[in-house]
């Protein structure tokens, strides 16, 4: 699933035409003949391929047949950063490796020489070693001299010998403890020293360089990610190189982002990092420039075999006929990638990221988009983080607040965060949210989203991240953005039942258990009209029965006064889907069959009543579902259904007041009077009856944080089925006598009565 991010090694590998560059780089090393060093440098930006050019020169120096052909050794200055005595280390390096190699006595003898030079140069004592001695000497006299006497008269000791003798011996104590680091690495130098007393530094590099001069093969050491070390280790290397730039038949091959190198050694030495470079490398390289094509095309063939294992649904988004995804790309995706490295990184991230945003055959988000935002999230990670709890900012299709282009708060915002990202990256990243979410391109063309609330069921359809209610998708990582959300794999598998009703309703009611039909209903709607139609016209009769079935289980609740609860999604849906259909006798037969067996009864009651509704405010034909002259039929059968409801039943109801009303405005024979004085002569069913009339009202006050709760009576709508003067005597009475019946049902009561001579002001109508 990962790609590991590391230089070719082999010509098979080269996808970028590094190939014949490096083996003229190699035959350059192998028909070098002269005896004198040579320091060679490869310039180029990290991710640039400078590694991969050196080790395609190196497999073309390891192929060929020369006679001589030169050692190459490899000295890696990470291993020993943060450390002292790096000249020790690359010297012990190559004579290990010489020792490895094992090629001939004389590399042997090498080694040996180069060991024992490593070995001198590391007796030569530090520059801080006797300042640091002298300074801590200093200190401790300096503390002792001026505590001394104290703690002695603290003692009260009397005796100067014991004074004296106890002064110099916590001195020596101390002194031991202080610099047994210093005087054990004295001890080695002077140990050593007198091991190799009989050369000099410069007697034994004079005798490598002998060596070296008789050896037929030339040396070449890489020194490679200079860069990538800091200030002080930088200067190290290019003295250490300096210093030992002579040996002869040596060919060093540095690798090295120069504008970097220049800048550290500028602030370490003080001099022109160019110059610098200048007067220590002989011959430079830039790496070959990588065609932005070839890049491209590397990207391409790691998206494709990370597209070829997501499930099937996923390639529809690339379609030839859908120019989304080209789009995506030109509108600064692709500038994201400078070099091969890039790809790499990018690649690794999404194939582990994406491979959670699918279960079984069914994508989760859309891949296209999901690429992109990945790419925000590699790239520009600080404004990923920005991203990320801002959904309202970058999905809201709110065109109420209109701004100008050039005073608008929700533009300012993103800018600001764009502002803080590097030059190219914040151009890349601009153009490609503004591509993602067409909100934000008209927040920034118009000052305000040129795209209205109505796309939100389009984007949503296709999964798109601009879709309010995938956002958190995308960021969270997991589907449906948490477990109380509607993932796409339940959509799915929601909508492969819509050709049987049973187990259509089924599903529903599953959700109902979960407390999650809400969000159901709302995605289907999705699916049911436009462009996004996924539902089949003839699934509508199934769609239809199980809604129906299922309509008088829907919850209560609602979110805001502006919300119209799950039963107009459900009425939503059934429109939708009806209104696709142009002969419109075929949705009255589907309606005609669907009212009578219906397991819920508010459902086709609502039905009938929002076409009866369009009906009587003269409303375009096109707008009606069923035929004009075919709703009072569909009146007649709904009023069957109720007549045929048990009382206690009806009663239970809990839209009673809705479904009483449309029996009254429909049943010519008024037949809902009977219903209304078998209510009124039981007293049970009448205090049930009353307190479906008791009405909630929210108010906030500012700067409360709680909600105040008021009940009201509607009398109003009390009366038009019951006198409310005889209805108070018969509440009275039952309120006197305090038999169980009030107590149970005393608060609806007391509001009834306590502010009966209240509803003509209108407080409690």
């Amino acid at each position: 699933m990962f790609i590991y991010d590391k230089p070719i090694e082999t010509e098979k590998d080269d996808f970028l035409g590094r190939k014949r560059f490096s083996q003229h780089l190699g035959k350059a090393f192998l028909d070098w003949k002269e005896k004198e060093s040579l320091i060679i440098a490869i310039y180029g930006e990290w991710g640039s391929g400078k590694s991969s050019v050196i080790n395609l020169a190196s497999e073309s120096i390891e192929k060929s047949d020369h006679k001589n052909k030169p050692t190459i050794i490899e000295f890696n200055p990470w291993v020993f950063s943060e450390e002292d005595n790096l000249g020790e280390h690359f010297f012990h390096e190559i004579a290990k490796e010489l020792e490895i190699r094992n090629d001939t006595e004389r590399d042997k003898k090498i080694a040996k020489k180069l060991k024992f030079y490593a070995g001198l140069l590391n007796l030569t004592p530090e520059e801080g070693l006797i300042a640091g001695l002298s300074s801590k000497v200093l200190l401790i006299l300096g503390v002792i001299g001026i505590s001394s006497s104290q703690i002695i008269n603290w003692l009260n000791i009397p005796s100067n010998w014991i004074q004296n003798t106890l002064l110099i011996g916590g001195f020596l104590l101390i002194l031991l403890e202080l610099f047994k680091g210093y005087l054990t690495k004295l001890a080695n130098y002077f140990e050593k020293k007198a091991e190799y007393y009989s050369k000099s530094v410069s007697e034994v590099k004079r005798e490598i360089k002998k060596e070296l001069i008789d050896r037929q093969k030339k040396l070449v050491i890489v020194i490679d990610d200079i860069d990538r070390l800091n200030q002080s280790e930088i200067r190290q290397i290019f003295r250490l190189i300096r210093v030992n730039a002579d040996f002869p038949n040596t060919i060093y091959l540095l690798a090295f982002d120069r504008k970097i190198i220049e800048k550290n050694l500028e602030e370490q030495v003080g001099v022109s990092g160019k110059d610098y470079l200048n007067k220590i490398v002989q011959v430079n390289f830039d790496v070959p420039f990588a065609k932005p094509s070839k890049i491209y095309t590397f990207l391409f063939k790691e998206l494709d075999r990370i597209l070829s294992v997501l499930p099937e649904s996923a390639q529809k988004y690339f379609g030839q006929d859908d120019s989304y995804w080209a789009n995506v790309y030109h509108s600064g995706f692709k500038d994201f990638f400078k070099n091969i490295r890039d790809v790499k990184r990018f690649a690794s991230s999404l194939e582990f990221n994406i491979s959670q945003m699918y279960q079984g055959e069914v994508m989760e988000v859309n891949p296209i988009d999901f690429i992109a935002i990945e790419a925000i999230r590699v790239f520009a990670p600080d404004f990923y983080s920005f991203m990320r709890d801002k959904s309202a900012l970058f999905t809201s299709t709110d065109r109420n607040d209109r701004s100008s282009r050039d005073n608008n708060p929700r533009k300012d915002e993103i800018e600001k965060a764009l502002n803080k990202l590097p030059n190219g990256i914040k151009e890349s990243v601009l153009e490609l949210i503004k591509r993602l979410f067409p909100q934000i391109d008209g927040v920034f063309q118009y000052g305000y989203s040129s795209h209205g609330h109505d796309w939100q069921s389009t984007w949503s359809a296709r999964l798109r991240v601009c879709a309010t209610n995938n956002f958190d998708s995308y960021f969270t990582l997991i589907p449906g953005g948490d477990e109380e959300e509607l993932s796409q794999f339940e959509i799915e598998k929601i909508l492969n039942k819509t050709n049987s009703a049973e187990d259509f309703e089924k599903i529903l009611r599953e959700y109902i258990e979960k407390k999650k039909i809400r969000k159901v209903l709302q995605r289907i709607q999705d699916f049911t009209g436009g462009d996004q139609a996924r539902i089949s016209q003839d699934d509508a009769k199934n769609i239809v029965k199980a809604l129906f079935n299922i309509s008088d289980d829907l919850p209560e609740e609602k979110v805001g006064m502006w919300d119209f609860g799950a039963d107009m999604d459900l009425m939503r849906i059934i429109y939708q889907l009806l209104k696709r259909e142009v002969d419109k006798s075929k949705n009255f037969e589907i309606l005609k069959e669907a009212i009578p067996p219906s397991k819920g009864l508010f459902g086709p009651v609502q039905k009938v009543s929002l076409e009866s509704s369009r009906k009587e405010k003269g409303r375009n034909s096109d707008e009606f579902i069923v035929p004009e002259d075919k709703i009072e039929e569909l009146q007649k059968l709904c009023l069957e259904k109720i007549k045929g409801t048990n009382t206690n039943d009806l009663l239970k109801h809990k839209n009673l007041l809705y479904i009483l009303y449309r029996w009254k405005e429909w049943d010519k024979d008024k037949k809902w009077e009977d219903f209304i004085k078998e209510l009124s002569g039981d007293d049970q069913k009448l205090m049930s009856f009353v307190s479906k009339f008791v009405a909630e009202s929210k108010s906030q006050t500012i700067g409360d944080y709680g909600v105040k709760i008021t009940k009201k009576f509607n009398y109003k709508s009390f009366g038009d089925f019951l006198d409310l003067e005889q209805t108070k005597t018969k509440l009275e009475e039952i309120k006197n006598q305090n038999t169980e019946l009030y107590k149970n049902n005393k608060a609806v009561v007391d509001l009834f009565l306590d502010n009966f001579d209240k509803k003509d002001k209108g407080d409690f109508d």
